[in-house]
């Protein structure tokens, strides 16, 4: 079911691309679609998979909110999401105690500009390119009381960067309410590296870098609001 409506959003993009490269775009003034200069989007895809009882896993997106300013028939583009997680657990089985401690901060941000084509008075259909960033900290610390107190720590830095093409579909439900989602294209680089440290000791491991490019279809569902 899931991969049946990945190819009907893909469709339905193809579809308002190419309805409003011929004809419509004449009839509909960008002015008259976007009121308001500003638009905030936020990621609701899990929200209204669980309301609808669907899987809510559907979400293949990481950015959680998105910011974008119009300037007629082009818009400035951006998005973000960052992840914090602190935990710390205790272990104790059969006389043996550990203790561990895991910290880890992951941010993703875009940016880059779209172009519009007005399809009707509700439908527009935008294309684009984006600049990704990616910055990812991670740092696992073991205390073993049952090893004199040893401690490792474990410690893993990634920072990435990409670019590439998107198209984008929007829905304008209001003046102020829109709905929308997107297909990209995104080539990737990214390099981590990692550390063991040991009572005080740290050992490098050797740098780790992969490179991919990634299409991601329109299966993610934003609600945009003007002001």
């Amino acid at each position: 079911m899931l991969i049946v409506m990945r190819y009907i959003y893909v469709f339905i993009v193809l579809l308002a691309g190419v309805s409003g490269a011929f004809a419509q775009e004449k009839q509909y003034a960008i002015k008259d679609f976007y009121l308001y200069k500003n638009e905030l989007g936020i990621n609701v895809t899990n929200v209204i998979g669980n309301l609808l009882s669907l899987n809510p896993n559907t979400d293949d997106s990481p950015y959680g909110v998105t910011f974008r300013r119009h300037f007629g028939k082009y818009s400035f583009r951006s998005a973000f999401n960052f992840n914090v997680k602190n935990t710390r657990t205790q272990d104790f089985f059969q006389n043996n105690f550990i203790e561990r401690k895991l910290n880890i901060f992951n941010a993703d941000l875009r940016a880059g500009l779209e172009w519009h084509l007005v399809l009707s008075k509700r439908m527009m259909f935008s294309y684009g390119f984006d600049i990704l960033a990616n910055y990812g900290k991670e740092q696992s610390e073991i205390l073993d009381f049952n090893f004199n107190g040893t401690t490792f720590i474990n410690k893993i830095n990634n920072i990435g960067v990409g670019t590439g093409p998107m198209v984008r579909l929007e829905f304008k439900l209001s003046d102020r309410i829109f709905f929308s989602s997107e297909c990209s294209l995104y080539g990737f680089y990214s390099n981590s590296t990692q550390s063991l440290i040991t009572n005080g000791v740290e050992t490098d491991e050797p740098d780790k870098s992969t490179t991919n490019v990634d299409l991601k279809l329109p299966q993610t569902l934003f609600l945009n609001i003007a002001f």
